[in-house]
């Protein structure tokens, strides 16, 4: 007769199978959490979690942060700042050293602001950018690596969606969770930015000059056209830094200003509102299904016994921690290659977590580095997420040329992840000095 260890180990290998078949996560989970709690327990305990969990699980208040977030990001799409903020940025850096690119990477950086969806960002960028760094001959590859890449920024600094999705697997703090991320996507856009100066610097044929004659009079009348997104961005980190608004505060502040500003901007009408709402219910029904179902796989989990035990075997382990550590972040970087990282955290989290923590890593910190791992997954190949949407929002583009262009920027990826690993303090220091705590 098998234990609850084994069947547990087996749902999981029976969960990746299904994983690498494209089967959608959500249908997975549950139908392996039901099937493998109802070996362990029984058929009447399996039926109770299916009746009882899927509601449970989402009918939080908590959770409101997410549909709202979304929402945002909506707004602010068809308020149409993103495009603002790019003229801003080119107006300013154009004439550098790829200047083009390095303000798509600004860009991409203030509508993150504003927008917790890596795939959103990616899909606004692609739209405003690619079009004028072609127009001025930027290099094909490099234009479409830094969209690719600057679209990922939105997972880390807030509202990131998926810094919310990892507070609720992990239980922890929603709010610290969101300001930790400011630093470390500020860092990582910085970091593109240096990467593409040199290689410009190195080879001016990728992104010639700028020729353009930009007075100081329009850079700074420019400043005017960003009001929205430094408002909002104000609103919903000030306002959770501050201890003035929970997330969920902040979130409904955050959607209902981004939508008084798209109204002032006039350039939101019934049509798109609609499309908003819409788009809105459709994504949120996706996570919450996910959610629902990752709970149900969770309690499988939890009478298997497999995350105590896992926790057990590698906190008392001879292995230094660093590199068990180290160990964790190459699985989780080779799995990006080859499934969604928001299934894997919902897969895996439940057991690694408690390890991690066990072996006294810091929970915020090590929420940054899982966000971080989860921006690689966007842009590398076979399944990066944001190779696809590039080339579907951008008809004719070659994905070749795409996953040529985003090697650069993977490279600067494992840098920057270095340097969250080296210097810790970049993720916590503001979370250390929350007023709300």
């Amino acid at each position: 007769m098998m234990t609850p260890e084994m069947i547990g180990w087996i749902s999981i290998a029976a969960l990746f199978v299904l994983l690498l078949l494209r089967i959608p996560i959500a249908f997975i989970l549950a139908a392996i959490g039901f099937c493998g709690f109802w070996a362990i327990t029984g058929i009447d305990p399996a039926l109770r979690l299916a009746s009882l969990v899927p509601y449970s699980a989402v009918a939080v208040h908590s959770f409101s942060v997410v549909p709202l977030f979304i929402l945002m990001g909506h707004f602010v799409f068809h308020a149409g700042f993103a495009t603002d903020v790019y003229r801003s940025a080119r107006l300013w850096i154009g004439r550098f050293p790829g200047g083009l690119a390095q303000a798509t990477v600004v860009a991409g950086a203030a509508f993150a602001a504003a927008s917790g969806s890596g795939f959103a960002s990616c899909a606004t960028l692609a739209k405003v950018t690619i079009p004028e760094m072609t127009r001025f001959g930027v290099n094909r590859k490099l234009a479409f690596g830094v969209v690719a890449a600057a679209g990922t920024i939105a997972q880390m600094i807030p509202p990131s969606i998926l810094m919310v999705m990892y507070g609720i697997i992990t239980e922890q703090s929603v709010g610290k969770l969101l300001i930790a991320g400011i630093f470390p996507g500020l860092l990582a856009a910085v970091n593109y930015m240096v990467m593409i100066y040199i290689r410009v610097k190195r080879n001016p044929e990728l992104a010639p000059l700028i020729r353009e004659n930009v007075t100081w009079k329009e850079r700074i009348i420019s400043i005017k056209s960003i009001w929205g997104i430094a408002i909002l961005g104000f609103l919903v980190m000030g306002g959770i830094y501050s201890g003035a608004f929970t997330p969920s505060e902040a979130g409904a502040v955050g959607a209902f200003g981004a939508f008084v500003m798209a109204l002032a901007v006039k350039r939101l009408n019934l049509t798109n509102f609609k499309e908003c709402l819409i788009d809105v219910a459709r994504t949120t029904g996706m996570v919450f299904l996910i959610i629902a179902s990752a709970f149900m796989f969770g309690r499988l989990l939890a009478v298997s016994r497999i995350p105590v035990t896992m926790s057990e075997v590698l906190v008392g382990s001879d292995v230094p921690r660093f590199w068990i550590l180290m160990g964790v972040m190459l699985m989780y970087l080779v799995m990006g290659f080859f499934i969604d990282m928001l299934a894997a955290m919902f897969i895996t989290l439940p057991v690694i977590f408690p390890a991690i923590v066990g072996l006294g890593y810091d929970p915020i910190w090590f929420g940054v580095l899982m966000v971080h791992l989860c921006e690689v997954a966007l842009i590398t190949p076979p399944f990066g997420l944001n190779l696809f949407i590039l080339k579907g929002t951008m008809p004719g583009i070659d994905l070749k040329e795409v996953i040529q262009g985003i090697f650069p920027f993977f490279i600067v990826d494992l840098i920057t992840l270095a340097l969250y690993i080296a210097f810790p303090q970049i993720a916590l220091y503001l979370p250390s000095k929350m007023m709300g705590g």
